[in-house]
């Protein structure tokens, strides 16, 4: 079981590397690389094996930094004593959680939320708007251009699909799911602070349940979105140290 939260990780990684936006750098044989979208906040390593290369830790490092980006290094069964030395810093952990969808009682009831999929690029650039308010980013600044972008070519992709919740005519919080047979990867969920605590989440994660179309249900949730999956029904799996060149990038 705990091997569907890697691979769909993987499959979600791998696809953001396709994206014309995209840079990456293989690491080695092991089927690891690096993706790069050019977007601050979305930079990643992926290694599917416990790390005990100095040069390939360095050729990462690298990468990044070329670029003047941060990044995400989640580590997959050990190897943590290598990135530390290298200079990498812990930056928290992510919980490895899963659902079966066939467990949940889905109700629409009790709140007015609409929930749409986007299906054009001007969507595309309103659910980056609505993410980047929704994780805080940067307040009232709109979202920067190179963010909407990397969201509409995921869009093209049939690999994702993004959606918006809107209730009362405000655009209040997003999510974005992957497709791959008998799996489903949960992505980007996120409320706009003025709308949390009104069944927004909690309506969205229904809608996920409902696009699984029975098939298992997997996310990285951050601390603070522990209790929320965990009260939902989602059990949890593991922890994933997260390392990067930042302290907390949570």
């Amino acid at each position: 079981m705990s091997n569907i939260v890697w691979e769909d990780l993987r499959f979600f990684l791998e696809h953001l590397r396709d994206l014309p936006v995209s840079e990456s750098l293989p690491l080695g044989t092991s089927g690891g690389f690096c993706v790069s979208t050019g977007n601050e906040f979305e930079n990643w390593i992926y290694y599917p094996e416990p790390i005990n290369d100095p040069d390939t830790v360095e050729m990462a490092a690298k990468f990044f930094r070329e670029r003047g980006m941060s990044f995400m290094w989640p580590v997959y069964d050990g190897g943590q004593e290598l990135l530390e030395r290298s200079g990498l810093l812990y930056a928290g952990s992510l919980e490895a959680m899963t659902l079966d969808p066939s467990r949940i009682t889905l109700s629409t009831s009790g709140h007015d939320v609409e929930i749409f999929q986007v299906k054009t690029r001007e969507d595309a650039r309103l659910w980056a708007r609505t993410a980047w308010l929704g994780f805080e980013y940067g307040g009232d600044v709109p979202a920067p251009e190179y963010c909407s972008l990397v969201e509409a070519f995921m869009n093209d992709s049939e690999a994702f699909s993004l959606c918006i919740a809107r209730s009362g005519g405000v655009d209040a919080g997003t999510f974005m799911v992957t497709h791959e047979p008998g799996l489903m990867g949960v992505y980007y969920v996120c409320v706009v602070p003025e709308m949390r605590r009104k069944g927004i989440a909690r309506a969205m994660m229904s809608e996920i349940c409902r696009l699984s179309e029975g098939r298992t249900i997997t996310l990285q949730a951050t601390p603070s979105g522990v209790p929320f999956y965990e009260a939902f029904g989602f059990d949890d799996l593991f922890p994933i140290p997260v390392y990067s060149t930042e302290a907390d990038i949570f």
